[in-house]
């Protein structure tokens, strides 16, 4: 055989070999996975919201596409318990890698519905006691997560600082929430300490708000607001009454100051989902949720509102005096606070 017909014989050999492997890469081998995720949260509001957007935008920094590589199931219960429910139930059926589960009875539910499909909560401010996690340390079940736990006895220093003449302050809050009851207890310590009396209004839906709101009013020198989702997603009528009355609200959402609270301590709460990224990430490497240890909220912010500071008759250069000061005495403690104004 001619030496050109070897060479021939060759190149064809090598050619049809390359082909055959270029087929199985590309046409026989498995297609790569995409990550299914279910997203639920309990109900439509700025903090909620937040946390799902932080959280998406952290995963797409961190190579994790939509559309890609990873694919979100949102959904959202509207205030509903039972649509929680069934929310859970849909992502266990549809065998989703993940879920992420937004606020305390959406992520109750997650754990009902299923032992075995990852859960990363998020927004909860009471994981031991929502029956969640058996401890913070080693959750000993398919949950880990992150505590939003609200600093209520400063956002109460802060009331005493920028409200000096307060005695009585009024609070409202859905008790069928666990969430919300941990945070009202605080709530009454922090009072108690103060020498205050603490006024409460419980709803049991975001349409009892604006009533709740009424029956304080005349009542009280102040209302505070905890990170309670039903009366922050209808928090529109309590900014109403509190304006129409000249009433301080004081509130521990800062992503909603501005539809009209006086300020607002408490956590970035985009951040906060940003912070919920790095564990779903464990998880999707292959790391057990009990091996993860629940993490609490970071980035304390101070957001003030100069609009209602005028509009409710409160001395503009008084009031800032105030806030340095309380963001001083924080400092002092070895804390630390952001301060951010609105409505220059």
């Amino acid at each position: 055989m001619k030496r050109r017909d070897k060479i021939l014989i060759a190149v064809t050999i090598i050619g049809i070999f390359l082909l055959i492997v270029g087929y199985y890469f590309f046409l026989v081998r498995p297609a790569k996975k995409v990550v299914k995720v279910g997203i639920m949260q309990i109900v439509d509001h700025p903090a909620l919201n937040a946390v799902r957007d932080g959280f998406i935008e952290a995963m797409a920094e961190n190579g994790y596409l939509e559309g890609k590589n990873i694919a979100y199931d949102i959904q959202n219960a509207q205030g509903d318990i039972a649509t929680a429910n069934t929310i859970a139930q849909k992502f266990v059926s549809e065998k989703v890698d993940i879920i992420l589960s937004i606020a305390t009875p959406t992520s109750q539910a997650a754990v009902n519905a299923t032992t075995t499909i990852p859960i990363v909560f998020s927004a909860v401010t009471d994981p031991v006691g929502a029956g969640l996690v058996k401890n913070l340390k080693s959750s000993g079940n398919n949950v880990t997560g992150i505590s939003d736990l609200t600093p209520v006895r400063r956002q109460f220093q802060l009331i005493k600082e920028i409200v000096p003449q307060a005695k009585r302050v009024g609070t409202l809050y859905n008790a069928a929430e666990i969430n919300s009851v941990t945070t009202n207890n605080l709530a009454k310590e922090a009072c108690e300490e103060l020498g205050w009396e603490l006024l409460e209004a419980t709803v049991s839906s975001s349409a009892d708000v604006f009533l709740a709101a009424q029956s304080l009013a005349g009542r009280v020198d102040a209302i505070y607001v905890s990170t309670d989702n039903t009366t922050v997603s209808a928090l529109d009528a309590v900014v109403q009454v509190t304006n129409e009355n000249d009433i301080p609200l004081i509130i521990a959402d800062p992503t909603t100051v501005e539809k009209g609270a006086l300020a607002a301590l408490g956590f970035n709460y985009y951040q906060h989902g940003r912070q919920t990224t790095p564990i779903v990430i464990k998880i999707l490497k292959g790391k057990k949720p009990t091996e993860i240890p629940v993490e609490f909220a970071k980035n304390l912010e101070l957001h003030i509102n100069m609009d209602i500071v005028r509009e409710i008759g409160i001395s503009p250069s008084s009031f800032r005096d105030s806030v340095s000061s309380f963001a001083k005495k924080i400092e002092e403690e070895g804390g630390q606070v952001e301060t951010i104004v609105v409505g220059e």
